[in-house]
Parts: structure tokens; sequence; C-alpha cells
């Protein structure tokens, strides 16, 4: 029997971040692989994760590379065409393309928004590009979001039956090397961007070190800008060499940072999608503080796995890291039950067949 054709749309790493990292285990997924004929049509841009939603001459040129790319392998029987949706005008033009080509293929459109911003940035376009927007959405056969509390994204642009839920998972924590858990390490491990909460980390660390001076901060990502680095070092400066600033991370450099930590410290300020390192934390088994951006409550039970905060202010979050690290049996006890929320609901394999039965479905209509 011949299988569906499946084009998947999407950058791969370097740099490293949601949606690189989400194109990869896609083009992975065991479950796709049996049940269709993939195909991939790649929109890395290899620079930094500075040029993501960016206007410039290498993005004009990398997005028609990739629109001419696209038309090509649709010049075979119609398929399902997967791509995770922008939340920017640039992005989103480009998307348009992918999508109008896919329709007039007769191919299906299966758009995965991996953000929360996209009802935001519809609201705040130009009438002119809310009108093109509308239009490129009714030409998309089914749209995922991270968490059921995030279709209201769509409110009044997609109909709900469009609408389903396709959470994130993440591979199981499996070390090469034996890592030795440190019950006074904090760990902060995303990019360094004002967005992600890192200045209220800083400043979070900042208050827990005067009661707990053992206690020492790693924060490991790529940096936003350089003035914003000179700053934060600055202001890291009064503790004495207890928070570290560390690059990007991946590999066994990453899984011992996860597996030596006592507490993940991911406090973002602005809205999210379904954070992987959120996941990867539970993997490990790690108490987490966080806020409630996204699919972050959904994801984290608040007083079960860890705590999840309205608002990233440095004084509450600094309340709950004291916590943590002052009473072992309540850490232990969270990071326990965080790792058995992620087996229950977010190994990569539960995802992988979420996103294979989500793409079976829109084939169904071919």
């Amino acid at each position: 029997m011949t299988q569906e054709r499946l084009i998947v749309i999407g950058p791969l790493p370097p740099p490293h971040h949601g949606v690189t990292v989400s194109t990869s285990l896609v083009l992975a997924n065991p479950i796709l692989r049996d049940r269709f004929d993939v195909d991939h049509v790649d929109t890395s841009d290899h620079r930094s994760g500075g040029n993501i939603g960016g206007w410039d001459l290498t993005n004009v040129r990398l997005g028609l590379l990739a629109v001419l790319r696209l038309a090509r392998k649709l010049r075979g029987r119609p398929g399902v065409v997967y791509l995770p949706l922008s939340q920017s005008t640039p992005g989103l033009l480009r998307d348009s393309i992918f999508v109008f080509a896919a329709s007039v293929r007769r191919s299906k459109v299966a758009a995965h928004l991996r953000g929360s911003e996209f009802g935001d940035y519809y609201r705040g376009a130009h009438p002119i590009m809310q009108r093109w927007i509308r239009a490129t959405l009714a030409r998309v056969d089914s749209v995922a979001v991270m968490a059921e509390s995030l279709k209201v994204v769509f409110e009044g642009l997609v109909s709900a039956e469009r609408i389903t839920v396709v959470a994130n998972g993440t591979p199981d924590f499996e070390p090469k090397s034996p890592v030795q858990r440190d019950p006074e390490h904090v760990l902060f491990l995303s990019h360094l961007r004002q967005r992600k909460g890192v200045i209220e980390a800083v400043e979070a660390a900042l208050l827990v070190l005067p009661s707990r001076p053992s206690t020492r901060f790693t924060f490991a990502g790529d940096w936003e800008s350089p003035e914003l680095e000179l700053a934060l070092r600055q202001r890291a400066g009064t503790a004495n060499g207890r928070i570290e600033f560390r690059g990007p991370v991946s590999g066994a450099e990453k899984d011992q940072l996860l597996g030596s930590a006592a507490v993940l410290l991911f406090p973002p300020v602005e809205p999210e999608g379904h954070p992987r390192v959120v996941l990867e934390a539970m993997a490990v088994g790690l108490a987490i503080v966080t806020t409630d951006r996204g699919a972050i409550s959904e994801t984290v039970v608040n007083g079960d796995g860890g705590f999840v905060l309205g608002d990233p202010v440095p004084r509450e979050l600094a309340d709950r890291v004291l916590t943590l690290l002052a009473d072992t049996e309540l850490r232990e006890r969270m990071g326990r039950r965080a790792r058995a929320r992620y087996l229950e609901r977010f190994t990569q394999d539960r995802a992988d067949r979420r996103l294979a039965d989500w793409l079976s479905s829109v084939a169904e209509s071919i």
C-alpha cells in the first residue's frame, strides 16, 4: 500500500531553540516514518537566534529558496504539508506562501503553533495584514496548539473543530556517565534574554545568597545582547563567584548541568509556548520554580512538581527557591512528582504518537 506523502517544513539546529529542536524531533519520529513517506523543506538560518523573525537580505533569500524547494516537492501527488506557524509578519508572510502553494496543489495543510502570542500579534497587525492572516488560515486544514488553554489564541480566526492540542515531549534523561546531584545548585537553562526572565532570575539569586551563601547558580545559554551580558555580569559581580554564566550547552555538558542541579529556576516574563527546558527538568526529576506562561501551568502542577508563580517577582522567586533548598524532603518529593508527570504525559514516545495521530487524521481527508 502506497504511503501518504508528508512534507515537513522547518529549520534545523544550530542554533538550538524550540522550533529547530522540534523540527529535528519531528523528522526523527519513527511513527511518522512508518505511516508516511516523509520529506523535508529546510528553512534553516544557522546564524544566531537573534535573527529569528527579522527582516534582512539573508532571511529573504533563505525564504525564497525554501519556497522554490517546496514548489518542486509539491509536483508529485497531493499529501500533507506540516509547518510551524510564525507569530511575526516576516515569518508569517513566508508561511502564507507555503500554505497557499500547498493548497493550490491540493495538499492538506497542518500548522503547529508552538508559541502563544498569535492572537496578540493578529490584534496588533495592520488591517491589511489581518485580512491576509485570515485568508491564510482559511486555507489551513488543521491547527495544533500546545495546551487546551491556548485554543483561545485562534478564537474568531479558526473554527473549533479545526483546532487540536499537540503538546511537546522530550527524550528521557540518559546521561552517558553518572552525575552527582548537588543540593545547593540552582540552574537557569535557556536563552539569556529579558523575555525569559533572566534579569529577574539574577535578582532572585542575589536575594537567596545572603541566606544561603553556599548556594551556587548557573545561567547557561546564549546572550540576547552584549549590553545585557555586561549589565548582568556587573550585577552578579557582588556574588563572590556564586553566580556563573555559561554559553549555550548541549550533549554531555547539558546532561551534567541538569543532573547536578537541585532546582530549575525558569521564570519567563513574556508569553511562552511549551518550553522544552521545563520538560527536560521534569524528566530529570527536578523541582521547578517558574511562572504561568503558555502551557507551563498545564505542565507543572503548582505545589506538586514545583512552584508556578503568576509573575516573576524576584522576592517571590527567591522565597520559593529558599523553601526548596531548605527542605530536602519537599524538594525531592516535588522532583519525583515532576518525573512521574513527565512519564505519564510528556515522554517523546507520547509526543511522537500525538503528532502522528493528528497528521494521520489530517491525511484521511485527502
